[in-house]
């Protein structure tokens, strides 16, 4: 058989295991510099992480350390109101009242709403954004927040003492020759409950307060007998719980040689009183109970509180400034006290710190008790609305709505 002429099987190679032993030597390097290139690149990451983080702790502690020395008007509106009537901080806007009605205004001088009334002595009370107007032996109560009117109370009896809550409820004293009881009305004027005082039971009820939720009523006592005085502090609940107790009273403590002006919920779980000799807490958002007293042995010149704190403000006797005012939390523990000499019309507890002020300047500081501002105003200032920034602030003066920036 012939073969097939000019045609050689020439030899030939699979590429299989050395080429794949040869490519792997050859990217062993490469591998070796990406794996050197994913480090490098990590630590610049955290280097610029680290650098980063300590540039914005220098600037968060210098912020804190920073003390303003002036401020300057952003913006100024017109406004104006009779000289007869009285401004406050309601929301962060400004309420405005008198004999013969009601006004709120915004920041910026426009009127939100008015209401006309007639009253000889009105008695304001506010909670949160609800405030509410009654006159003192008179007969009506007027329940408004920062967007109208909500309500009307037309009551029984003439008028003592009276509280609001945030959704509008209102609990009051009412008074004529021969009965002492406490209304519960709903914020359209509805009468809820109610129940009777004696003085030879419980004596006279000088301070009332309601919880945020309209539910519990706190009431201070002050009763005299066989030539003494004795004070209580009873609760009253009007929930499903307290439907189980004779006049709603769930519990109650009682102070014997003692005057309790004062009493007041700071949330819905903490209520204060405030006695001549004493600071009382108590806890318990159906029955509260005492948590702690502390005791007082100097005279209370004023008392300020929000919803996590209670300042006591005492003339400073010995000290260096006039005043001296003491800080409690919600448990009674003491956090911070802070001096100064500036003849306060009002303080104010904001989110960003605490405001003391006057007609004619304020102190503010923040909540670690460090100062940031002390100065004059520029004119005289009827009401201070804090902003929740502690360099940003409203003044209401005679004629003009005024936002301020320190500096």
């Amino acid at each position: 058989m012939a073969g097939i002429k000019g045609f050689h099987l020439k030899p030939f190679h699979i590429h299989g295991n050395e080429d794949k032993k040869a490519s792997k030597t050859t990217d062993a390097p490469l591998q070796h510099k990406l794996a050197r290139h994913k480090v490098l690149v990590f630590y610049r990451i955290c280097i610029v992480v680290v650098l980063v983080c300590v540039f914005l702790l220098c600037a968060y502690f210098h912020w804190k350390n920073l003390e303003y020395t002036d401020y300057e008007v952003k913006q100024e509106y017109e406004w104006t109101r009779s000289t007869e009537a009285h401004s406050l901080n309601l929301g962060n806007t400004l309420f405005t009242y008198s004999k013969d009605g009601m006004s709120c205004t915004d920041v910026k001088g426009k009127i939100i709403w008015n209401q006309t009334y007639e009253m000889q002595e009105p008695m304001i009370r506010t909670c949160k954004n609800v405030v509410a107007v009654g006159d003192y032996n008179g007969r009506n109560i007027y329940i408004s927040d920062t967007t109208g009117n909500l309500g009307m109370i037309d009551t029984t009896m003439p008028i003592r003492d009276f509280c609001v809550a945030s959704n509008g409820v209102v609990a009051a004293v009412l008074d004529d020759s021969t009965v002492t009881a406490i209304y519960l009305y709903s914020v359209t004027g509805e009468q809820l409950a109610y129940f009777k005082t004696t003085m030879s039971k419980s004596g006279y009820p000088v301070a009332i307060a309601i919880s945020d939720d309209g539910k519990q009523i706190a009431v201070s006592y002050l009763k005299a007998e066989n030539g003494k005085v004795t004070s209580s502090v009873g609760f009253y609940n009007f929930s499903s719980v307290g439907q189980n107790y004779t006049d709603n009273l769930v519990g109650g403590y009682g102070y014997s040689d003692a005057v309790v002006p004062l009493v007041a919920f700071m949330n819905n779980d903490t209520v204060f009183a405030v006695a001549d000799n004493r600071l009382m807490f108590y806890q318990g958002r159906q029955k509260p109970v005492n948590l702690t007293d502390v005791l007082i042995s100097e005279e209370i010149q004023s008392v300020f509180y929000d919803k996590d704190h209670i300042g006591l403000v005492f003339y400073n006797a010995g000290g260096e400034t006039t005043y001296r005012m003491e800080l409690y939390d919600t448990s009674g523990k003491k956090v911070r006290e802070l001096t100064f000499d500036l003849e306060y019309k009002d303080i104010l507890f904001d989110a960003a710190g605490i405001v003391i002020y006057n007609d004619e300047g304020c102190v503010i500081h923040d909540w670690d008790g460090r100062l940031k501002y002390q100065g004059d105003f520029q004119r005289r200032v009827e009401c201070m609305i804090p902003s929740g920034n502690i360099a940003k602030y409203t003044l209401v003066t005679e004629n003009s709505i005024q936002t301020i920036q320190l500096k």
